[in-house]
C-alpha cells in the first residue's frame, strides 16, 4: 500500500476513534468526573496497535482525571471493538493536553489589556 493511501486510513480511523471516545465519554460513562473531557486528538501507530488519545479537561482535578481515564483505558478499548470495524482494537494510552487551555489563558491575558 503506498504511503499517501496508508496515512490517509490513518487519519480517518484517527477521527472514527476520537468520535466514538467522543461519544462513549458522553452516553457510556458513568462517572461525572469525567463529563468535562474532551478529546483533543488521537494518534494512531500504522500497525494499528496502539493510540494516543490527548484529552483536556474543563475543571481542574486533573490528575484525578488522569487516573480515572487510564484505569478505564480497557473498557473504551473493549467499546470500540464493538463498535469500530478493526482487525485489532488499539491499545489506549490517554495523553493530557495542556494547548486548549493555554489559548485560553492567553484569550484572557489578551482581553485584560
Amino acid at each position: 500500500m503506498p504511503a499517501q493511501q496508508d496515512s490517509f486510513r490513518i487519519e480517518r480511523i484517527n477521527e472514527l476513534v476520537r468520535r466514538e471516545l467522543t461519544t462513549l465519554l458522553k452516553n457510556e460513562t458513568k462517572d461525572p468526573r469525567l463529563s468535562g473531557v474532551v478529546v483533543t486528538d488521537v494518534l494512531t501507530s500504522r500497525d494499528l496497535s496502539a493510540a494516543k488519545v490527548y484529552y483536556t479537561v474543563a475543571t481542574e482535578d486533573k490528575a484525578e482525571v488522569d487516573i480515572l481515564l487510564k484505569k478505564a483505558a480497557g473498557f473504551f478499548r473493549t467499546r470500540l471493538s464493538k463498535t469500530i470495524d478493526l482487525r485489532h482494537t488499539p491499545a489506549l494510552r490517554f495523553i493530557f493536553d495542556p494547548a486548549p487551555n493555554t489559548g485560553a489563558r492567553i484569550d484572557d491575558l489578551l482581553s485584560k489589556l
